[in-house]
């Protein structure tokens, strides 16, 4: 199978692109920018660069171009930005393309604050929020009494993490002098675990799901009935179509799971989940006639991230650590250049002392979970 995934990004797109080939797709490449990193894998069977992104009319026409050389059978976007514009195009795909949202509900699941008020009003359990216009605005309603201590604070328009700040008590109210963006969403703190859940949908539908717990050592994939049946909910009442991956919380005193946010397109642990033994690509490649074998799911042993703890001690490594490493070392050009920190996500060849800390299984940070 021919598949063309269109890519802006680089370290996304890249698990994205690999998981898709372990689906059985030979992947050609449509993007811009930070993709062209993608040129170094093995697994990038062509790239063709996007003179200009924005223009969904010239999009298109490159599009119909790749679909006609390449013999393309199947389309999928790989990070935010080429899945808005799919979203946006998917009535008018030459070809027929993963399961996709319609460009309203990516709008209303990638804003933050939206998320939040559309969670509240259709019974899917959420941390209460609003939405301020400036921090100063979030200061002055501690102080006069209508906001209340701990909260955490964050952006409605980002993603990874950025500008997330945890406000627990009157020690930490200096954090908000970092909470540079407008406007501010503010949502009540829970005290719990973070984890995730991650979904492929159809119409409402799950197909495959995994929660998920994960840090910069270790990743694990563990059952939490609750939480599936909140994400169930969202997904039902926006009847939801494509990947998705939300942010949650297990609170430490009643058990409950709370969604956060939600990331509506592919995220970045996918590959983790495929060393797991769950290909979410090969539940969005299914045909939309395929007969439903009810949703499904994979529990599993904690995988340590840190490669070089597996190839000091193979004999104690689990076959999934096993499996990391082959992933890792099956693309060896791509991995050289990465732990060499001679590419980043801007997908340039760059000089050493100008590579920020990016992850690659060695015990450097992981991005956030999403």
């Amino acid at each position: 199978m021919n598949g063309l995934m269109l890519g802006f990004a680089f370290m996304l797109p890249y698990h994205v692109m690999r998981t898709a080939a372990a689906a059985g797709v030979r992947v050609h490449v449509l993007g811009s920018g930070a993709s062209q990193g993608l040129l170094a894998s093995r697994y990038c069977a062509s790239y063709r660069r996007l003179a200009d992104p924005e223009d969904a009319d010239a999009v298109l026409a490159e599009i119909e171009t790749v679909c006609r050389r390449r013999a393309i059978d199947v389309i999928l976007p790989s990070d935010d930005v080429s899945t808005r514009l799919l979203a946006g195009l998917r009535g008018r795909l030459p070809v027929p393309s993963v399961p996709l949202p319609d460009l309203a509900t990516f709008d209303l699941l990638n804003d933050k604050g939206n998320f939040t008020r559309f969670c509240l009003a259709n019974g899917v359990r959420v941390p209460e929020g609003r939405v301020f216009d400036t921090a100063a605005a979030v200061r002055a309603a501690l102080a006069g009494g209508s906001l209340a201590l701990p909260i955490t604070v964050k952006p409605t328009n980002r993603s990874g993490g950025i500008g997330v700040l945890h406000i627990r008590d009157e020690t930490e109210l200096d954090l908000l002098d970092r909470a540079d963006y407008r406007p501010v969403l503010v949502q009540r703190h829970i005290v719990g675990e973070t984890v995730g859940i991650s979904v492929i949908a159809r119409d409402g539908e799950i197909l495959a799901h995994a929660t998920q717990r994960c840090d910069t050592r270790r990743f694990e994939l563990f059952r939490h009935p609750d939480l599936y049946v909140n994400a169930a909910r969202l997904v039902a009442a926006t009847r939801y179509s494509g990947p998705a991956n939300f942010d949650a919380v297990i609170e430490a005193a009643t058990g409950d799971s709370y969604l956060v946010e939600c990331n509506p397109r592919f995220w970045f642990t996918i590959y983790l989940s495929l060393i797991a033994g769950l290909n979410f690509m090969a539940f969005a490649l299914a045909p939309p006639n395929a007969a439903p074998a009810g949703p499904t799911t994979l529990v599993g042993e904690p995988v340590s991230l840190v490669l070089g703890e597996t190839l000091r001690r193979p004999w104690r490594a689990t076959p999934a650590e096993r499996r990391l490493v082959r992933y890792h070392l099956g693309d060896p050009i791509l991995y050289a250049l990465n732990r060499a920190r001679l590419i980043d996500d801007s997908g340039v060849a760059v000089r050493p002392e100008q590579m920020t800390a990016c992850e690659w299984g060695g015990g450097r940070a992981l991005p956030s979970q999403a």
